[in-house]
């Protein structure tokens, strides 16, 4: 995949830069990929499904077309909302295996529409039956497998882990990388660590060098504490690393565990866990999001859905919603409502924030999503509902240069060719410069795939 700046793509930037308002999303459902629906059943063939059931701009490839009813000569075609464009997806080939299998090579231009296609097959005696999008085209490069995607960097990794809480990270020098029992959360900008927890314990596994090998080490915690999680990272103006998440404590025998946010500094070795204070009130809650200056963002009484922006420790802020991520400058956070709205939250007139958060506008469904990640040219990555009741990868852009704001988007980014699901693909992260690097998740026919965009 080239990270030259197509014509298409280009115009897809543009299109995100001015594109207007729609409503906003609700309910966030989780990732599950399932099957593309079928078309067209009776006397005739039919297609039910594509493997692989994606393919990328600029590639030629093998595609099995699996149904039922085909003969010796049957023709495979790719249509676009049901019009053959061979200029843009070319069939060179179709190869008869059996009844219920066919083998088309394509070659995909680089400038074909990125969306849903059709395939259709033809008989040799006109009879035909067709596949409704059953074969995406896309920009979505597979680093490898990953159910939950929580985190990614410059370098172009991914991290996350699974339902079984095996963490792992994936890049694309050396693949997917199991770690064993763990949950990963967040990775240092520059690749050198991944960072989440092993059980209830902070744990940052450090990168060998250059090799694909990484040593678990665990973060320091307060006495009397029992516990934490690595949540977020990024580096400081001298360089060093600022790690958020939070400690767990047991106030008193008997009771449950309370969380409390905090913030570790990494400089050649960890300091203590520095304590950010709560709203008041507030019994517990967690750092999601910091930023080079030490702001963060995160969750406070989870069971209350209310979150927090600390221009300090020891300076609170309650927001109405859950906010994931901030700005270098400190004027913009994104995040989301518990009923899954994507929102914004920014600083008024006189320096003080806007406590209750603006919606963003959704791909033109209702079913959920949330605003995950930004950088600083106000380039906001998430989720969002589209209108067949999907939730997707999608970017934002949002410009504080005008009062009030302007919002553009979203963007839908293209996935792995699953689309009949409640989740599709969701990105976690921007890289800071164009041409931007997307990082997140998509499912696939295999499962959950960690996976980078480079399109625009």
């Amino acid at each position: 995949m080239t990270s030259a700046i197509h014509p298409r793509r280009l115009a897809v930037l543009v299109a995100l830069l001015v594109a207007a308002c729609s409503a906003p999303s609700v309910d966030a459902p989780p990732m599950s990929p399932s099957a593309p629906v079928a078309a067209r059943a009776g006397s005739g063939p039919s297609v039910a499904s594509t493997n692989p059931s994606y393919g990328d701009l600029g590639t030629t490839v093998n595609v099995h077309v699996i149904g039922s009813g085909f003969t010796a000569g049957a023709q495979a075609t790719w249509l676009l909302h049901g019009v053959a464009d061979p200029a843009h997806v070319r069939t060179n080939s179709t190869t008869y295996v059996s009844s219920t299998e066919l083998v088309a090579n394509i070659t995909i231009a680089g400038d074909a529409t990125l969306d849903y296609w059709d395939v259709q097959v033809m008989l040799a005696g006109g009879k035909n039956g067709v596949g409704t999008e059953s074969f995406e085209i896309t920009t979505a490069q597979a680093l490898g497998p990953g159910q939950y995607v929580y985190a990614g960097n410059e370098s172009g990794q991914a991290a996350g882990y699974d339902g079984s809480s095996t963490a792992w990270v994936a890049d694309a020098a050396f693949g997917a990388l199991s770690f064993g029992e763990g949950q990963a959360w967040a990775l240092d900008p520059l690749g050198t660590m991944v960072l989440g927890r092993i059980g209830g314990t902070p744990t940052a596994w450090v990168r060998q060098g250059t090799t694909p090998t990484y040593v678990a080490v665990t973060l320091p915690i307060s006495a009397g504490q029992s516990g934490g999680n690595a949540s977020a990272a990024v580096r400081d103006a001298s360089g060093a690393l600022l790690v958020g998440g939070w400690e767990v404590f047991i106030a008193k025998k008997g009771s449950s565990p309370v969380q409390r946010p905090v913030r570790w500094r990494y400089d050649g070795s960890w300091s203590a866990p520095m304590v950010y204070a709560l709203t008041p009130g507030a019994t517990a809650g967690t750092l999601r999001g910091i930023n080079s200056a030490g702001q963060a963002v995160g969750r406070i009484d989870d069971a209350l859905f209310n979150g927090a922006v600390w221009d300090t420790p020891a300076s609170p802020v309650k927001l109405d919603g859950w906010p994931r991520a901030l700005n270098s400058a400190g004027t913009l956070i994104v995040g989301g409502r518990p009923n899954g709205q994507p929102v914004y939250w920014t600083r008024t007139a006189t320096g003080t924030w806007n406590t209750v958060g603006i919606a963003l506008p959704s791909l033109g469904g209702t079913c959920g999503g949330e605003a995950i990640n930004l950088n600083d040219d106000g380039v906001v990555v998430g989720k969002s509902c589209d209108a067949r009741g999907n939730i997707n990868a999608a970017i934002w852009r949002i410009d504080l240069s005008v009062t009030p704001a302007v919002v553009s988007g979203p963007q839908r980014l293209p996935g792995l060719g699953i689309k009949r699901g409640s989740e599709t693909s969701t990105a976690v992260y921007v890289s800071p410069v164009a041409p931007y690097t997307v990082v997140g998740g998509a499912s696939a026919q295999t499962g959950g795939m960690a996976v980078r965009w480079s399109t625009w």
